[in-house]
């Protein structure tokens, strides 16, 4: 028996420019998944076709993109970006064609408005979901060659976009600075499943496997790579002197910076303390934070909203992050976990050293977490609050 009634149903055309994986195909098919549990139909439209794979949300995905941008020269893979708008609307029309949906919703990619484009030759209303202004991100990390067109692009593209949905508070506002109307911008950070992270998972086998038995476990998951400050948070667990505290740090991941860390870490001969375990597959990832007591995230995008932090909220971890509006959109600090002064070591140490100590304060913040994700960051949630937001379009447009 579904969800919702008969009438109640919409027909949800989604479309992405992704290859599925990751942390973006982990949020696509969670969203796809709940609606479809609320009782709507879901068409997804992409060059990968409907199925995304719950990867680890924290593999090095440059991988296979990095492979594809090395080949192709940069200038002709932006050009690529923009032509494949026309291979978009041609799946999307004949989809609309197909499915007959009541609304499209479609996540943002860099200058892609192929879904406005079949928006507006169909008529159907359209939800943009936007988890990063690229023309920004870009600029940041790699060199494009039409900066002036990219920003253009995304500017006229959050203009066209009936409602748009972002994941924090940071990129609401940096759209409102392109000088779009911020009342049809909607704050919805990402969620997580809190059946999958369940704070009931043994981890004691795990830990005697890993020789780590009695100690206090801090973990990080993520891509390794330089801006995420992993050096100086070694320098700071240095400091603090872990074998002396009964404590030991795990790091799960790989990436740019995973090769250069270890051999860092062993130069340092942290190697029984300090522990990098590598890649864990999405589907397992869970059972490595059963055994942290607390979890570390030392940087974060300022316009993120880390899949992360909501893992180990679901998990009943304490969390020590980074003192950020974005990181605010999902932590009260010293309620659902303990925020320090981005960049100040001092303040990291000092958090850490607090978290290592109190087992009282870690168990109060890690049960505080949970009920607030129980409350406000499930996928389902986020699924409810979609169809809420689709459903109010389609009124208005009666």
């Amino acid at each position: 028996m579904s969800i919702r009634s008969r009438e109640q149903r919409m027909r949800i055309l989604y479309h992405h420019r992704t290859l599925g994986d990751g942390a973006e195909g982990i949020h696509i098919q969670s969203i796809v998944n709940c609606l479809k549990a609320l009782g709507h139909e879901v068409r997804v439209v992409s060059l990968v076709g409907e199925k995304t794979e719950f990867r680890s949300s924290q593999v090095a995905r440059e991988s296979k993109w990095d492979k594809i941008k090395n080949i192709i020269p940069r200038p002709v893979y932006e050009l690529a970006e923009i032509a494949y708008n026309i291979k978009g609307k041609a799946m999307l029309m004949k989809a609309i064609g197909e499915f007959k949906p009541d609304i499209i919703y479609d996540r943002y990619a860099h200058f892609s408005f192929s879904a406005l484009w079949a928006a507006k030759k169909s008529g159907l209303p359209l939800i943009l979901e936007v988890n990063s202004p690229y023309s920004i991100q870009k600029r940041q990390w790699e060199k494009l060659y039409f900066p002036g067109l990219s920003k253009m692009g995304e500017r006229k593209i959050f203009e066209a976009a009936p409602k748009i949905i972002v994941v924090s508070s940071p990129l609401k506002q940096i759209i409102a600075d392109y000088g779009v109307d911020d009342s049809k911008v909607v704050v919805l950070p990402n969620g997580t499943d809190p059946d999958r992270f369940d704070p009931a998972l043994d981890a004691s086998g795990l830990k005697k496997e890993l020789g780590l038995e009695g100690k206090t476990i801090l973990g990080f998951v993520g891509i390794l790579r330089s801006w995420h400050n992993i050096d100086k948070l070694i320098n700071i667990l240095e400091e603090i002197d872990l074998e002396k505290n009964n404590a030991a740090m795990v790091f799960l991941g790989d990436g740019p910076s995973y090769e250069e860390l270890r051999a860092y870490n062993k130069e340092k001969g942290n190697e029984k303390v300090i522990r990098f375990l590598g890649r864990i597959p999405h589907k397992d990832i869970q059972k490595y934070v059963a055994m942290f007591d607390v979890a570390i995230s030392p940087h974060a995008t300022p316009y993120s909203s880390p899949m992360k932090i909501l893992e180990y909220m679901a998990m009943e971890k304490a969390i020590l992050a980074p003192d950020m509006p974005n990181i605010k959109d999902l932590i009260l600090d010293n309620e659902t976990g303990v925020l320090f002064t981005p960049d100040s070591a001092e303040s990291l140490r000092e958090k850490l050293l607090t978290l290592i100590a109190d087992a009282g304060l870690r168990e109060r913040l890690g049960k505080n977490a949970r009920k607030e994700v129980l409350r406000r960051f499930t996928w389902m949630e986020n699924a409810r609050k979609t169809a809420e937001i689709a459903e109010g379009m389609l009124k208005k447009a009666k």
